[in-house]
């Protein structure tokens, strides 16, 4: 009966869920730019490399085309995108080495990939206090220039904030209470301090793995549980391989994309103006289209084959747990006063 549902789940995720992968997952690629191998009728003056642990698909290569066409119109041909998918650059850590080294101009990322770079950014993915997509947004708006600064004084461009969905604990066996993690073996992004923290107050032990690892960690059962969103756990199949989901959340998955200023200083100011105006214009639709998605993949998901486990009952719980790991975050993960800072922005915009 259960893999007479996976199989329904996976027609189901074909026409519904938006194929992304979790580090852009989380986050999506800004569809400014180009499928690998697209190029204008003339060689353009400058190729951007762009690389994302994105998977490939029919929707992103359409989106990703139309952007790149209209950053050509901008900048009469002179700028283009080429795009790597898939990890085909390897994992963040990797991307931000290879954009430093300039074998990689640009990358699509998480807010961990982006704490590579300017460490203050994972506050972003401190839990338990993003509820809506509207904390989010307020928070972005006001501490955003002061993240973009600090990036911007690593040596980096920001093309844009964005995000990719609510994330959730999806599992083999159902996770109602943090305390059930500590019988669990919990998958860890390697370069995760913040859930690496989470884990720590429960007394749970995560398993370290690269994103390219979990589908056979999933598999051979080296991992049990996968933090993640609804449009990672669809696009990168993870679904085959898990049960349960939490109902809550208490987070989102939060990123952006950045290009190092090595290549913005290529460019003239007309064109390095042409690619950040280009993706501020679209910012929005990305947004609304990443987020729909997200709920998409969610229903999808829950409606065929993976139960949804209502944690409600220990709310109390989750809130303490979120707090004793902001608490060990604060002046240690994250400068204590803009964490402070946040909290109070998002419990504003509530």
């Amino acid at each position: 009966m259960r893999q007479e549902k996976r199989k329904v789940l996976s027609r189901e995720m074909l026409r519904h869920a938006v194929p992304l992968a979790l580090a852009v997952a989380a986050l999506a690629v800004p569809p400014h730019v180009g499928a690998q191998g697209d190029s204008p009728a003339s060689a353009p003056a400058h190729v951007m490399r762009l690389a994302t642990i994105a998977p490939r698909n029919s929707l992103m290569h359409r989106l990703t085309a139309r952007w790149n066409e209209q950053l050509a119109e901008r900048t009469e041909g002179r700028l283009q995108v080429r795009v790597y998918w898939g990890g085909q650059m390897g994992d963040e850590r990797t991307l931000v080495r290879k954009m430093r080294i300039g074998d990689v101009d640009a990358a699509s990322m998480t807010s961990i990939g982006l704490s590579i770079i300017h460490r203050p950014v994972l506050v972003m993915q401190a839990p338990g206090i993003f509820a809506t997509y509207a904390q989010v947004d307020r928070v972005r708006e006001e501490v955003g220039p002061e993240l973009r600064q600090g990036l911007e004084a690593a040596g980096f461009g920001l093309l844009g904030f964005g995000d990719s969905g609510r994330i959730r604990l999806f599992s083999q066996e159902p996770v109602r209470r943090p305390s059930d993690l500590r019988r669990m073996r919990p998958w860890v992004p390697r370069e995760d301090a913040i859930f690496r923290q989470m884990l720590s107050v429960v007394g749970a032990t995560g398993v370290p793995l690269s994103i390219g690892e979990v589908f056979g960690g999933l598999r051979t059962r080296m991992i049990d549980v996968a933090p993640g969103t609804a449009l990672a756990v669809a696009g990168l199949q993870w679904f085959t391989a898990l049960h349960y989901t939490t109902s809550q959340s208490d987070g989102f998955l939060v990123g952006g994309m950045v290009v190092r200023q090595g290549f913005l200083d290529e460019l003239s100011a007309d064109d390095r103006s042409a690619l950040f105006e280009v993706s501020a214009q679209n910012h929005e639709r990305l947004l609304r289209g990443v987020r729909a998605g997200d709920e998409r993949a969610f229903e999808a998901l829950t409606r065929h084959g993976i139960e949804a486990i209502d944690t409600e009952p220990y709310r109390a719980e989750w809130v303490e747990t979120a707090r004793l790991t902001r608490q060990r975050m604060r002046g240690r993960v994250v400068p204590a006063a803009l964490l402070d800072r946040v909290e109070q922005i998002a419990a504003a915009a509530r």
